[in-house]
């Protein structure tokens, strides 16, 4: 009730400014002509003018809102998962056109860590009477993140994943289950050390022989279930967890104490706070998670925090300032 409050109270974050909504349904929407209506009515509820697109399979999204931004866009909704978000945030760094959230991913990280709604008609409600904050994003080889960067053992079960659903795993859930469990199974069996080199801004070098790094846009708990967490998304460093050398034994231990509420990082990390990072190896190109999605890059990773690059609209109860 007291999110509700928030958000439906104050200032009126879109003022009549024309709105654009772009509606993935393939990111697991009820893609119903009532539910977008039902959205158009909230955000339009000002008199704000509100166009629709509905995003297609394997279209470039941030192509797309980049596009609508040189037609006028001013407000950009971004409905559906962190991809998503992404896409559209991408579009959106360095300029003054804004970012609205209406989740509807798996995890919905970035959505929750702004305390927006899950619920789609309560979020299109903080889009509408919410206030524009600035949040930091992370950047790695020129490609933007909301949340975290990943390589290791994530990247290496998505493409074992994929690979198993080729070959016919993937036709309904019940083969995706079996994609899922062997594709994790596979990965653990084999478990992979990627040799490194961290080159951190301040000029410490960092060796490391580990099977997971994650490179993270600001401060992550990462301890027990609130892995992915943040308090706070303007502090401009990125965090960065390099699991130590362990066998697959100690893998599968680091999971059950995350079930049972026992996982702590200081376990199972080195940590390091830093305004920028580079990552060598003697590979040519690596596997990297990017917000969930799967990218082969070249290396070595350059990644950097762009502070405040990115205006979204957050609920009015959420107050950056209160972490500085």
């Amino acid at each position: 009730m007291e999110l509700l409050l928030g958000c439906s109270k104050g200032l009126m974050a879109l003022n009549r400014r024309p709105v654009t909504v772009l509606w993935n349904s393939a990111a697991g929407w009820s893609d119903s002509d009532e539910q977008v209506r039902q959205v158009e009515s909230i955000l339009s509820g000002d008199g704000a003018p509100v166009t629709v697109f509905r995003i297609q399979k394997g279209e470039d999204i941030t192509s797309t809102s980049r596009r609508l931004m040189s037609k006028g866009a001013e407000v950009l909704v971004a409905a559906g998962g962190d991809g998503t978000i992404n896409g559209v945030a991408s579009a959106l760094v360095h300029s003054p056109a804004s970012l609205a959230v209406i989740p509807a991913g798996t995890l919905n990280h970035f959505a929750r860590d702004l305390r927006i709604p899950l619920d789609v008609e309560e979020a299109a409600q903080c889009a509408r009477n919410g206030h524009p904050i600035e949040t930091d994003v992370g950047c790695v080889n020129n490609r933007i993140f909301i949340n975290n960067s990943v390589l290791g053992l994530y990247p290496l079960y998505r493409a074992a994943r994929e690979a198993y659903e080729r070959k016919g795993l993937g036709a309904n859930r019940i083969t995706q289950f079996f994609a899922v469990v062997r594709a994790i199974l596979r990965v653990l069996w084999h478990l992979p050390h990627l040799n490194l080199e961290l080159q951190l801004e301040d000029g410490g070098i960092i060796h490391a022989q580990t099977p997971f790094v994650l490179i993270a846009n600001n401060e992550h708990e990462v301890e027990n279930w609130n892995i992915g967490h943040r308090t706070s998304l303007n502090k401009g460093h990125l965090w960065v967890y390099v699991m130590r050398r362990c066998s697959r034994w100690a893998v599968m231990r680091f999971f059950a104490s995350f079930l049972f509420k026992r996982f702590s990082r200081s376990e199972a990390f080195e940590i390091y706070r830093t305004r920028a990072v580079t990552v060598d190896t003697k590979a040519a190109h690596l596997r990297v998670g990017v917000d969930g999605e799967i990218v082969r890059m070249e290396t070595p990773l350059r990644y950097s925090s762009l502070p405040k690059a990115l205006r979204v609209i957050a609920p009015l109860n959420y107050l950056p300032d209160a972490d500085l």
